[in-house]
């Protein structure tokens, strides 16, 4: 269910997901591909060049003139790109590849499940997660979990994002439907 919001939000914007389990962006992935929407992926990237384009997204490519596939796909080109699906690790990576071809307030950065690894004191993600928020240039957030705090108990983060970007509005939706799924 809200793993395929982001389809619907191609609509009016260009949207980066990120989750931290990789199989979950790859079910999206499939499903987008089914869709034929245009998805650009970017799963343990150390550069731009790791990034890989759905040959629905590639802009630049050639064909084969005997079967008509495609091949030597330029995936540096990603004008076509709607969703930008990534890990946490490639996160800042995504964000500038996707503000390359589009304005940063026509892209949405859609968050599965940002609470993975909080419940401990350490974690080696901890420094990549402050370091994406820290970098992060894209104003429309959307934090998806079944298991996210209350506003009141994000206050800090919130605040620290209002500093970011003072023209921020802060949405809560909430579901308490507990016999389908939990809120």
């Amino acid at each position: 269910g809200k793993t395929m919001s982001p389809v619907a939000l191609t609509k009016q914007y260009r949207v980066i997901f990120v989750c931290a389990a990789t199989h979950i962006g790859l079910q999206l992935a499939r499903a987008c591909v089914s869709m034929e929407i245009p998805i650009g992926l970017a799963f343990g990237c150390n550069d731009a060049e790791d990034i890989r384009l759905h040959y629905a997204a590639a802009k630049d490519y050639v064909k084969n003139r005997r079967t008509g596939g495609i091949f030597r796909v330029d995936n540096s080109v990603g004008d076509n790109v709607e969703i930008m699906i990534c890990d946490i690790k490639s996160y800042i990576l995504a964000m500038n590849y996707m503000i390359k071809f589009n304005s940063p307030d026509n892209i949405i950065l859609y968050w599965d499940e940002p609470t993975i690894t909080m419940d401990y004191d350490y974690h080696p993600i901890h420094k990549t997660i402050k370091d994406n928020w820290c970098k992060n240039i894209i104003p429309n957030v959307i934090l998806s979990s079944a298991t996210l705090p209350t506003q009141e108990e994000m206050s800090a983060s919130i605040s620290d994002f209002c500093t970011t970007f003072q023209d921020a509005k802060i949405y809560s939706i909430g579901s308490y439907d507990f016999k389908k799924t939990i809120p």
